[in-house]
């Protein structure tokens, strides 16, 4: 469903997308370590923190920065000729290990949407992250995104 900015207050409560789910591997945590400074040569040590899960375990800031791809690939948004900001994240939860190999997807429920001003809406969405076959969810977080129109005084 394609959904207007316009029209997004009407839906708060709701969920907005359930994405397709995404296999993450060993090789997309070593990626995220070399763009994110963790790795020797930089930490002066090896950059193990010592968790039983070893290299297995995907990091959390990894699981919270693919809901930007989530988003763009599974909410289907038409923007109105704004553009959208990254305005942060209110509350953010860890609550289970998600190893490699293990299989991903995101839920997300609009929970706010509201002009913040002439030409800028704000948008607050809760998402959880769930791995396959697991009870209960590994991520919840609520993630706050400002559409913004350029014709707009101040933009």
């Amino acid at each position: 469903m394609t959904y207007t900015l316009a029209e997004l207050p009407e839906h708060v409560g709701e969920e907005l997308m359930c994405s397709g789910w995404a296999e993450l591997g060993a090789a997309d945590e070593q990626a995220f370590a070399e763009a994110t400074f963790l790795r020797e040569d930089f930490l002066g040590r090896p950059p193990s923190n010592g968790d039983p899960y070893g290299d297995r375990m995907i990091s959390g800031f990894l699981l919270l920065s693919i809901l930007v791809a989530f988003h763009k690939r599974d909410l289907d948004v038409d923007l109105e000729g704004r553009y959208g900001l990254n305005y942060g994240v209110d509350r953010v939860r860890f609550l289970r290990p998600v190893l490699a190999g293990q299989r991903v997807r995101v839920r997300a429920e609009l929970v706010e949407a509201r002009e913040k001003a002439p030409g800028r809406m704000r948008l607050v969405t809760r998402n959880v992250l769930e791995v396959e076959g697991a009870e209960g969810p590994a991520m919840i977080a609520d993630w706050i995104t400002l559409f913004v129109d350029p014709k707009a005084p101040g933009a």
